[in-house]
């Protein structure tokens, strides 16, 4: 047997609690052995010995939110040394998955990268509700032989796309798992009826030792206990908790057994008032991180300047009707050739990438995003993983110029469509159409490729420099490629071999007028994307908590879209001299295959 490990003094726990007694105190001592649980003294860390020695390990995974230590610890690490760690927990936690699917699930077909996403659920787990796991003794074998945390793994692959139906139909038709699993679509992820009978047996067995015999009440105190554990697995605490294991450990809270026993008290009648709970304090929400966060004052001073110059920069009506002709989007670049296209041929090609766009946005909503919050060092904001999904996954500046970049080939699509079609007089009588349709090319155009600039050169590494292989999964599925290599693609095609749609300099306001709507967005939206995990903003570099670094990352931020609008300018002016050479469609080929080598990024 190992002895237990001695304890140092622990200088930043103020709402830490024993791990004996659940008293509060600033100066409990932290075990050194795990560096996660605290004890008033040695008599208290003596007296847990029997239960903590099972745990008493160093850790897997880190815990970035919770142990101060080894975030410090991990802030001091060189990068080859960050990679190392990130490798090695990411092995390890798609080493588990591995063998929870083979040994485990054993379904008849799983695509590969169901793999990857089992392995982040369980990084979820082992920081949430399955901590006592998170230890390196016994890792992998206790973790298999937990029945519990081995149902909620099954149960999380079923509700995964890569999932073969086969493996829903034979957890359906087994006797066991029929009534333990939930069905793949429901909110919640156990058994609701269960849930129900666990609220009850508690209910009653704390009615029989209160002399309470009443069946309303009894009834009535069941309903409300079962709304409150429901409502703090589905909203309170992290998506994690949402399990089977997440409602034991829910039950190991000192802080949810008593205002349990507060709600159920009071619907018994034994208690006159229920206090309001908001004046507690939040054990998931770590000191030292926010609740809230808005921009800093000179950041939004900055702001309004640069976007009150857009405005008085904007180009007038007549400017916009000069280029938004039916010409401009009936033309074929080459007037001969292969590449020679026709109004219909236009109109197909360009509607058929409309389609494209409608369908990765469809799927991108269906599937959902987990997002590794990846902030600088000096952030005060909470990381870890959340669950973007609906509509919500449409937040992203990605999404928002691939919608628009859609958007623009449909509208530039649909007009030489109506002229194939004789319906010209509908381009006479609404303008709007094609004006519409080159403004909105003029953003899109020059965001494709910055996005697929930020990606290549400054979001896939920063992901990977911190987080390693796991940090660069969400760039690697089939909808993110699209979204940040296929929309530059695209933009190429029809400024070098299609129509040549026009990017003219004296429009360059509304690319920085785009980005600085998306930054108003980004900073209204920060406290709604998940509930109770406090602001999230997608990108570190929209991060308001970093002072003067907020104020200069938001200036670069707008710079590095106007520069690009100025280089996509220069470019459709360059493409244009060229269309009046004798080269032919050679060189613009080369600018095609060059500028994408250039920005599209599909591995480590």
């Amino acid at each position: 047997m190992e002895p237990m490990a001695s304890a140092e003094s622990n200088t930043n726990s103020s709402v830490a609690r024993c791990g004996h007694c659940s008293t509060r105190s600033a100066t409990l001592l932290l075990c050194t052995g795990c560096r996660h649980t605290h004890y008033c003294n040695s008599s208290c860390q003596a007296s847990a010995r029997k239960v903590h020695k099972s745990v008493c390990s160093p850790r897997i995974l880190r815990v970035q939110a919770e142990d101060r230590w080894q975030l410090r610890r991990y802030d001091n690490l060189s990068d080859r040394e960050r990679r190392e760690i990130d490798e090695r927990e990411f092995k390890d936690l798609v080493s588990l998955a591995q063998r929870v699917v083979e040994e485990k699930i054993r379904p008849t077909v799983l695509r590969q990268d169901v793999i990857a996403q089992l392995a982040e659920w369980f990084r979820e787990m082992l920081l949430g509700p399955a901590l006592p796991y998170n230890k390196i003794k016994n890792f992998e074998r206790d973790i298999l032989n937990d029945s519990d945390l081995m149902a909620d793994a099954e149960i999380y692959v079923e509700s995964l796309p890569g999932c073969h139906l086969s493996l829903i139909e034979r957890n359906r038709n087994d006797d066991k798992k029929r009534g333990v699993y939930p069905q793949p679509g429901d909110e919640l992820r156990v058994n609701d009826q269960i849930l129900r009978t666990r609220c009850g047996v508690m209910v009653a067995e704390f009615a029989k030792r209160m002399n309470v015999t009443d069946d309303t009440l009894q009834k009535k105190a069941m309903d409300e206990f079962y709304n409150y554990y429901k409502k703090t697995v589905l909203e309170t605490r992290p998506r994690a908790y949402n399990s089977y294991t997440g409602l034991s450990a829910c039950m190991g809270d000192a802080k949810f057994m008593k205002r349990s026993e507060e709600i159920v008290m009071f619907a018994l009648g034994l208690s006159k008032e229920l206090k309001d709970e908001t004046d507690d304090v939040d054990v998931f929400q770590p000191d030292g991180f926010l609740t809230s966060s808005s921009p800093p004052i000179h950041t939004l001073v900055v702001f309004a300047m640069a976007m009150l110059g857009c405005l008085i920069a904007m180009p007038s009506t007549q400017s916009l009707d000069e280029y938004a002709t039916i010409e401009t989007f009936t033309t074929s670049v080459f007037k001969h050739g292969f590449f020679h296209f026709s109004p219909l041929a236009l109109g197909l090609i360009r509607m058929t990438f409309a389609v494209i766009c409608i369908v990765v946005t469809r799927a991108k909503i269906r599937n959902g995003v987990n997002l590794k919050l990846t902030y600088l060092p000096e952030s005060k904001l909470r990381r870890g993983v959340v669950k973007m999904s609906g509509w919500r996954t449409q937040g992203f500046f990605t999404a928002w110029s691939w919608n628009l970049l859609g958007m623009s080939f449909f509208l530039s699509g649909l007009a030489p469509l109506l002229v194939a079609y004789d319906k010209k007089q509908i381009l006479l009588d609404n303008p709007w159409i094609l004006r519409a349709a080159l403004i909105s090319f003029e953003i899109a155009a020059p965001s494709a490729l910055f996005i697929s600039f930020i990606v290549t050169y400054s979001l896939w590494p920063t992901a990977y420099k911190t987080h390693g292989p796991t940090g660069t999964m969400g760039f690697k599925s089939w909808v993110s490629l699209f979204q940040h290599d296929a929309n530059t693609f695209m933009v190429l095609l029809e400024l070098c071999l299609m129509g040549g749609i026009p990017v003219k300099l004296s429009h360059a306001s509304f690319a920085p007028l785009y980005a600085g709507v998306y930054q108003i967005f980004m900073w209204c939206m920060a406290n709604y994307w998940v509930p109770n995990h406090g602001p999230v903003f997608l990108y570190f570099f929209v991060d308001t908590t970093l002072g003067k670094k907020t104020t200069l990352f938001m200036i670069g931020l707008l710079s590095v879209i106007f520069v690009s609008f100025l280089f996509f300018a220069l470019l459709e002016m360059g493409v244009g001299i060229i269309e009046h050479s004798e080269h032919g469609v050679f060189p613009n080929l080369c600018c095609v295959f060059l500028i994408s080598s250039l920005l599209m990024k599909f591995n480590d």
